[in-house]
C-alpha cells in the first residue's frame, strides 16, 4: 500500500500533485518528509499570502517595491510559526470534538501543506508588483487604464482560486489526519476561521 501511494505521489512533485491528489500527497509528505520541508514550504506559502494583503493598499513611494519584499518576507517567518501553531492547536481541539484521533505535530505540518497553492501564484504576484505597480498598489497619481483593469481580473482569478483550493487542501487534511468525514472536517474549520478572525481584529483593532 505504501509503495503504491509513494510511486502515486511520486510521479510528481508533492507541491503539484497535491492539485488532483490532495488526500494522497498529505498522506505521502506527512508519512516521508522531514520538519524542515514543511517549514519552507509554509514560509515560502505565507510570504505569497502576505503579499497578496498588499494588493490595494495605499502607495506613496516612502518604501521602494525591494522594501515591502524584504520586510513582507521577514515577518512571514514570525507569522508562519505563530499563525500555523495557533490554527493546529485550535484545529487539534476542535476535530476531537467530533471524534478526530490526530495530534498537534501532525496538524502543524499539514497546515503548512496547505500553504502550496499560494506557491503556485507567487511569481505572477511578484511579476504583477514589479511591471504594474498601479493595478497591483492603489497609486492616487497614476490614472487606471483598461489594460491594469483586466490585469487586476485575470490575477484577481488566480487569487480567489489558490485561496479556493486551499481551504478544500484544509478540509481534505483535517479529515484524513483525524480520521473523520470529510463533513465533520468542513465544520471542525469553521472553529478555526473563527478564532482567526477574532485574533487578528484583537491585534489590529
Amino acid at each position: 500500500m505504501n509503495e503504491q501511494l509513494t510511486q502515486a505521489v511520486e510521479d510528481r512533485h508533492a507541491v503539484l500533485s497535491i492539485a488532483t491528489k490532495p488526500r494522497d500527497t498529505i498522506r505521502y509528505v506527512l508519512t516521508h518528509k522531514k520538519l524542515s520541508y514543511f517549514i519552507i514550504v509554509g514560509i515560502i506559502g505565507m510570504f505569497a499570502s502576505n503579499l497578496i494583503s498588499f494588493v490595494g493598499s495605499d502607495f506613496t513611494g516612502e518604501y521602494t517595491l525591494g522594501d515591502i519584499v524584504y520586510s513582507t518576507l521577514l515577518s512571514s517567518l514570525l507569522l508562519y510559526f505563530l499563525s500555523t501553531a495557533l490554527s493546529a492547536g485550535v484545529l487539534t481541539i476542535s476535530a476531537k470534538a467530533f471524534g478526530g484521533i490526530g495530534k498537534f505535530k501532525e496538524m502543524f505540518r499539514m497546515i503548512s501543506v496547505t500553504m502550496i497553492p499560494y506557491i503556485w501564484i507567487l511569481p505572477i504576484i511578484l511579476f504583477w508588483m514589479q511591471f504594474a505597480p498601479q493595478s497591483f498598489f492603489n497609486i492616487t497619481y497614476i490614472e487606471t487604464s483598461l489594460s491594469d483593469l483586466i490585469l487586476q481580473f485575470v490575477c484577481g482569478t488566480f487569487i480567489i482560486i489558490a485561496s479556493l483550493w486551499t481551504y478544500v487542501i484544509t478540509v481534505v487534511g483535517i479529515s484524513e489526519v483525524h480520521r473523520i468525514s470529510t463533513w465533520k472536517a468542513f465544520f471542525a474549520s469553521f472553529i478555526v476561521i473563527i478564532v482567526l478572525v477574532v485574533s487578528a481584529g484583537y491585534f489590529l483593532f
